[in-house]
Protein backbone atom coordinates (compact mmCIF):
# COMPACT_ATOMS: atom_id res chain seq x y z
CA UNK A 1 0.00 0.00 0.00
CA UNK A 2 1.10 3.58 -1.20
CA UNK A 3 0.77 5.94 1.97
CA UNK A 4 2.04 8.84 -0.09
CA UNK A 5 -0.55 8.24 -2.63
CA UNK A 6 -3.25 10.53 -1.07
CA UNK A 7 -0.29 13.48 -0.29
CA UNK A 8 0.89 13.44 -4.01
CA UNK A 9 -0.70 16.78 -5.20
CA UNK A 10 0.96 18.37 -1.77
CA UNK A 11 4.40 17.24 -2.40
CA UNK A 12 4.02 18.25 -5.79
CA UNK A 13 2.74 21.62 -5.13
CA UNK A 14 5.43 21.76 -2.65
CA UNK A 15 8.19 20.78 -5.00
CA UNK A 16 7.15 23.27 -7.32
CA UNK A 17 7.04 25.69 -4.88
CA UNK A 18 10.89 24.57 -3.64
CA UNK A 19 11.90 25.09 -7.82
CA UNK A 20 9.98 28.69 -8.11
CA UNK A 21 11.78 29.70 -5.00
CA UNK A 22 15.54 28.90 -6.44
CA UNK A 23 14.65 31.19 -9.70
CA UNK A 24 13.98 34.26 -7.67
CA UNK A 25 16.65 36.76 -6.48
CA UNK A 26 18.17 36.10 -2.79
CA UNK A 27 16.22 39.36 -1.51
CA UNK A 28 12.82 38.38 -3.15
CA UNK A 29 12.89 34.61 -1.38
CA UNK A 30 10.04 33.06 0.08
CA UNK A 31 10.06 31.18 3.67
CA UNK A 32 9.35 27.80 2.37
CA UNK A 33 9.67 26.34 5.82
CA UNK A 34 7.05 28.03 7.06
CA UNK A 35 4.76 27.90 4.01
CA UNK A 36 2.06 25.18 4.24
CA UNK A 37 0.20 24.47 0.84
CA UNK A 38 -3.34 23.58 1.81
CA UNK A 39 -5.83 23.06 -1.23
CA UNK A 40 -8.37 26.00 -2.11
CA UNK A 41 -10.12 28.38 -4.60
CA UNK A 42 -9.49 31.65 -5.88
CA UNK A 43 -12.82 33.29 -7.21
CA UNK A 44 -14.11 36.20 -8.54
CA UNK A 45 -18.02 37.04 -8.79
CA UNK A 46 -19.31 39.99 -11.01
CA UNK A 47 -21.33 41.83 -12.87
CA UNK A 48 -20.02 42.44 -16.02
CA UNK A 49 -20.87 44.42 -19.20
CA UNK A 50 -20.33 42.80 -22.87
CA UNK A 51 -18.11 43.89 -25.45
CA UNK A 52 -14.31 44.47 -25.11
CA UNK A 53 -12.06 43.39 -22.35
CA UNK A 54 -13.84 43.10 -18.57
CA UNK A 55 -11.77 43.09 -15.26
CA UNK A 56 -13.00 40.97 -12.89
CA UNK A 57 -10.73 42.35 -10.47
CA UNK A 58 -9.77 45.78 -9.54
CA UNK A 59 -7.37 47.73 -7.02
CA UNK A 60 -10.74 48.83 -5.41
CA UNK A 61 -12.15 44.61 -4.88
CA UNK A 62 -12.64 43.78 -1.54
CA UNK A 63 -12.58 40.54 -0.43
CA UNK A 64 -16.16 39.39 0.08
CA UNK A 65 -17.57 35.77 1.19
CA UNK A 66 -19.34 34.90 -1.89
CA UNK A 67 -18.26 37.43 -3.99
CA UNK A 68 -14.32 37.35 -4.53
CA UNK A 69 -11.70 36.12 -1.81
CA UNK A 70 -8.96 38.67 -3.72
CA UNK A 71 -8.40 41.65 -1.41
CA UNK A 72 -7.69 44.38 -3.99
CA UNK A 73 -6.40 42.78 -7.34
CA UNK A 74 -3.60 40.83 -5.42
CA UNK A 75 -2.43 38.52 -2.89
CA UNK A 76 -1.18 39.27 1.10
CA UNK A 77 2.24 39.21 1.07
CA UNK A 78 3.45 35.57 2.17
CA UNK A 79 0.55 33.75 0.68
CA UNK A 80 0.82 32.25 -3.07
CA UNK A 81 -1.52 30.49 -5.14
CA UNK A 82 -0.59 27.29 -7.58
CA UNK A 83 -3.44 27.15 -10.07
CA UNK A 84 -4.12 23.52 -11.05
CA UNK A 85 -7.65 23.94 -12.68
CA UNK A 86 -10.01 27.02 -14.26
CA UNK A 87 -14.01 27.60 -15.02
CA UNK A 88 -16.08 30.22 -15.69
CA UNK A 89 -19.99 30.07 -14.41
CA UNK A 90 -22.76 32.67 -15.74
CA UNK A 91 -25.55 34.37 -14.86
CA UNK A 92 -28.43 36.40 -16.13
CA UNK A 93 -30.45 37.83 -13.35
CA UNK A 94 -31.57 41.46 -12.17
CA UNK A 95 -28.99 44.04 -12.18
CA UNK A 96 -29.38 44.81 -8.97
CA UNK A 97 -28.63 41.52 -7.70
CA UNK A 98 -25.78 40.93 -5.20
CA UNK A 99 -22.79 38.73 -6.86
CA UNK A 100 -23.31 36.60 -3.81
CA UNK A 101 -27.00 35.96 -4.17
CA UNK A 102 -26.70 35.17 -7.71
CA UNK A 103 -26.71 31.17 -8.67
CA UNK A 104 -24.05 31.03 -11.40
CA UNK A 105 -24.31 28.11 -13.97
CA UNK A 106 -22.35 26.32 -16.93
CA UNK A 107 -25.46 25.23 -18.49
CA UNK A 108 -26.55 26.90 -21.49
CA UNK A 109 -23.94 29.54 -21.33
CA UNK A 110 -24.56 32.47 -24.08
CA UNK A 111 -22.67 31.72 -27.45
CA UNK A 112 -21.11 35.45 -26.92
CA UNK A 113 -19.44 34.44 -23.80
CA UNK A 114 -18.55 31.19 -25.06
CA UNK A 115 -16.41 32.48 -27.81
CA UNK A 116 -14.64 35.01 -25.62
CA UNK A 117 -11.59 33.97 -23.81
CA UNK A 118 -10.78 33.99 -19.96
CA UNK A 119 -7.43 35.79 -19.27
CA UNK A 120 -5.48 35.19 -16.22
CA UNK A 121 -2.11 37.84 -16.06
CA UNK A 122 0.40 38.94 -13.22
CA UNK A 123 3.02 41.88 -14.43
CA UNK A 124 2.47 41.61 -18.26
CA UNK A 125 2.46 38.07 -18.12
CA UNK A 126 -0.06 35.65 -19.24
CA UNK A 127 -0.49 33.14 -16.97
CA UNK A 128 -3.62 31.00 -18.28
CA UNK A 129 -5.16 31.80 -21.70
CA UNK A 130 -7.59 29.55 -22.86
CA UNK A 131 -11.33 30.00 -24.94
CA UNK A 132 -14.27 29.62 -22.65
CA UNK A 133 -15.58 27.39 -25.11
CA UNK A 134 -12.74 24.92 -24.75
CA UNK A 135 -12.92 25.25 -20.62
CA UNK A 136 -16.99 24.19 -21.06
CA UNK A 137 -16.10 21.60 -23.04
CA UNK A 138 -13.83 20.27 -19.73
CA UNK A 139 -17.24 20.18 -18.02
CA UNK A 140 -19.18 17.74 -20.13
CA UNK A 141 -17.27 14.73 -18.72
CA UNK A 142 -18.78 15.67 -15.50
CA UNK A 143 -15.85 17.56 -14.27
CA UNK A 144 -16.30 21.44 -12.63
CA UNK A 145 -12.78 22.84 -14.04
CA UNK A 146 -10.43 22.70 -16.75
CA UNK A 147 -7.27 20.83 -15.90
CA UNK A 148 -4.45 23.16 -16.72
CA UNK A 149 -1.83 21.15 -18.75
CA UNK A 150 1.34 22.74 -15.66
CA UNK A 151 0.71 24.63 -12.78
CA UNK A 152 0.60 28.84 -13.17
CA UNK A 153 1.83 30.10 -10.12
CA UNK A 154 0.17 33.37 -8.76
CA UNK A 155 2.68 35.40 -7.03
CA UNK A 156 2.02 37.34 -3.29
CA UNK A 157 1.61 41.15 -3.45
CA UNK A 158 1.21 41.66 -7.02
CA UNK A 159 -1.44 43.00 -8.86
CA UNK A 160 -3.25 39.99 -10.57
CA UNK A 161 -5.58 40.18 -13.68
CA UNK A 162 -8.78 37.85 -14.32
CA UNK A 163 -9.89 39.36 -17.33
CA UNK A 164 -13.04 37.96 -20.23
CA UNK A 165 -11.71 38.99 -23.80
CA UNK A 166 -14.90 39.22 -26.00
CA UNK A 167 -14.95 39.36 -29.62
CA UNK A 168 -15.15 41.87 -31.56
CA UNK A 169 -18.87 43.28 -32.19
CA UNK A 170 -20.25 40.84 -29.16
CA UNK A 171 -23.87 41.15 -28.02
CA UNK A 172 -26.33 40.18 -25.86
CA UNK A 173 -29.49 41.15 -25.91
CA UNK A 174 -30.66 41.14 -22.47
CA UNK A 175 -34.55 42.09 -21.21
CA UNK A 176 -34.89 45.54 -19.46
CA UNK A 177 -33.46 45.47 -15.65
CA UNK A 178 -31.20 41.93 -16.60
CA UNK A 179 -27.68 41.80 -16.60
CA UNK A 180 -24.57 39.44 -16.92
CA UNK A 181 -22.90 37.77 -13.77
CA UNK A 182 -20.04 35.62 -14.43
CA UNK A 183 -17.71 33.47 -11.80
CA UNK A 184 -14.41 32.68 -12.50
CA UNK A 185 -12.34 30.34 -10.37
CA UNK A 186 -9.51 28.95 -9.61
CA UNK A 187 -8.35 25.43 -8.13
CA UNK A 188 -5.22 24.68 -6.58
CA UNK A 189 -3.39 25.33 -3.46
CA UNK A 190 -2.51 28.28 -1.23
CA UNK A 191 0.04 28.53 1.39
CA UNK A 192 -0.62 29.53 4.77
CA UNK A 193 2.00 29.48 7.47
CA UNK A 194 3.02 26.94 9.63
CA UNK A 195 2.40 26.64 13.24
Amino acid sequence: MNFLRNEEPYLRISEYLKYKNSMRKENEKWNITAMKPMPSFLYANKKVDIGGTVSLLTGSSVAKRGVTNFDGNSLVKGRVFVASGITLKYAIEDATTPEQDVAYSLVKMPNVLMQSTLVVKQKNEILIELPISDILAATENGNHYFKLGSFALLEDDTITEIEIQYPEGAKLPLDAGKALFTSARLSGFVTYQKR
